[in-house]
């Protein structure tokens, strides 16, 4: 989706999301039509003027320097993106608070610097700030903000990828996280809730599956044989320093207790009931005497119907995982995943504005190390709701997670109750201001924080903001 880096900013160590927020991958690994075009070239522009207003960038194009750098191979992005939140209604008091992603990188194409075909490199850093509603007020499982964790200026992303035979097969390798191509969907990173936004929260919780913005050594093979096909084989590292923030990223060593995981996924991305669309192009590039375009109009019938995507993980670690109530490790932890999504209503043939619904399930078998062992996410968008906002977003979703016998009897012996299950409902509303810039108010309502009744159910009421440099 985006890519971003900073290449000269190395030493100072994207988001989006992630899950923009999102780490910002070259290339969608799932088969979606990006939500932006971050691959038009930004127009000649002054800050303030109509043509910087139709841009894709905050900054503009810098008087054209952005648009030579894109076109000899480095593309330099930054985006902004923040959470507000306060509940006025349950939890463990009521209170509000605030927190930011800034993420910044470069991506180098290899082929327009030096003729080398099929291979980037992307390099990224973020800085986060703020405070949790969740740590601090709600004391729940799925927290209500995603661009909290890891609050510090960090190093993200280090990430080779060489494409082969026509893009069929990706290899990539270096620094970045399980979950920038394993079980990641622009559906997620619509919400704000960090159960669903980014990856279904239970894997990160359940196993060492490292995600925006911890990153690890790994390597990715994708193979995708033809368009409505594709599969997917992962080696990532696992170690307790995963998520530790202190690092700032730049712990970068592979130490004896470290160990790996071991993650596949195999997707298909149909498209139902195709009906030929007519695609209007600008001309038929014949040209005329004086050499201009005879700017004739054709059209290039094209078949689309309602796309969906679906897909199936599954991973495993021989790494020997914390037990609840124990001193002890158990090894060989495994679990599944499953994830559908699939348009039902188009307001036009081809059309992307319509009714999406979608559906995300995570099965981690193992009580014992596994601290919700099922989670279950659904929800419905619709894009371009309200006639003449096409970019709109309207979104409804729902998390549930029910925690591990063996973790909640732990809970339980500290006389901290007894967690049972955890259940979120989430409502947004994304306003597209522009290409580079969004406002999305947010409602959100917590049944049984931390799942042992104890706490009030909350009513959290919040909104996102995102800008793209």
């Amino acid at each position: 989706m985006k890519k971003i880096l900073a290449c000269l900013l190395l030493a100072a160590a994207p988001a989006l999301q992630a899950q923009t927020a999102d780490p910002l991958p070259l290339a969608d690994p799932n088969g979606y039509s990006r939500f932006w075009d971050y691959y038009n070239p930004y127009p000649s522009n002054y800050i303030g003027s109509s043509q910087w207003w139709q841009g894709g960038a905050a900054l503009g194009d810098w008087w054209g320097l952005r648009n030579m750098l894109d076109d000899s191979g480095v593309e330099i992005s930054a985006s902004y993106t923040n959470n507000i939140a306060g509940n006025p209604v349950g939890g463990i008091d009521q209170g509000f608070t605030y927190c930011d992603n800034t993420s910044f990188g470069v991506a180098l194409d290899f082929d327009k610097l030096i003729g080398w075909q099929g291979m980037t490199l992307t390099v990224s850093g973020l800085n986060r700030d703020g405070t949790s509603l969740s740590q601090d007020y709600l004391g729940n499982q799925f927290t209500v903000q995603q661009v909290f964790g890891g609050s510090a200026v960090m190093f993200y992303a280090l990430a080779f990828e060489q494409n082969f035979f026509d893009d069929k097969v990706s290899l990539k390798f270096g620094r970045f996280a399980t979950g920038d191509d394993f079980a990641s969907s622009p559906i997620y990173w619509l919400y704000m809730n960090n159960g669903i936004d980014g990856n279904p929260q239970a894997l990160p919780v359940n196993t060492q599956f490292s995600a925006y913005p911890w990153a690890v050594w790994g390597t990715r093979l994708r193979v995708e044989p033809t368009p409505e096909l594709n599969g997917m084989l992962g080696l990532y590292q696992v170690s307790d320093r995963i998520f530790v923030r202190n690092y700032h990223g730049l712990d970068w060593s592979m130490r004896p207790n470290d160990g790996v995981q071991l993650i596949t996924q195999l997707g298909w991305t149909p498209e139902f009931f195709k009906r030929p669309v007519e695609s209007p192009a600008t001309n038929d590039g014949k040209m005329v005497a004086d050499g201009k375009s005879s700017a004739k109009t054709v059209t290039k019938a094209e078949r689309k119907g309602y796309p969906g995507h679906y897909w199936f993980g599954a991973y495993y670690s021989p790494w020997g995982f914390p037990q609840f109530g124990t001193t002890e490790r158990a090894g060989n932890s495994y679990g599944f995943y499953w994830h559908a999504d699939q348009m039902v209503f188009q307001e036009s043939p081809g059309s992307d504005q319509g009714l999406t619904i979608w559906s995300a399930l995570v099965l981690s078998p193992q009580q014992n190390i596994a601290k919700v062992p099922f989670q279950v996410n659904g929800g419905a968008i619709y894009k371009g709701l309200i006639p003449t906002r096409n970019e709109d977003y309207a979104c409804f979703g729902i998390v549930y997670g029910k925690f591990s016998t063996n973790y909640a009897r732990s809970v339980s012996e500290s006389d901290g109750g007894y967690p049972s299950y955890e259940l979120v409902f989430e409502a947004n509303y994304k306003i597209q201001i522009n290409k580079f810039a969004f406002f999305q108010p947010d409602l959100q309502w917590v049944v049984n924080p931390g799942g042992t009744g104890n706490i009030a159910n909350a009513l959290v009421l919040g909104a996102q903001m995102g800008v793209t440099f």
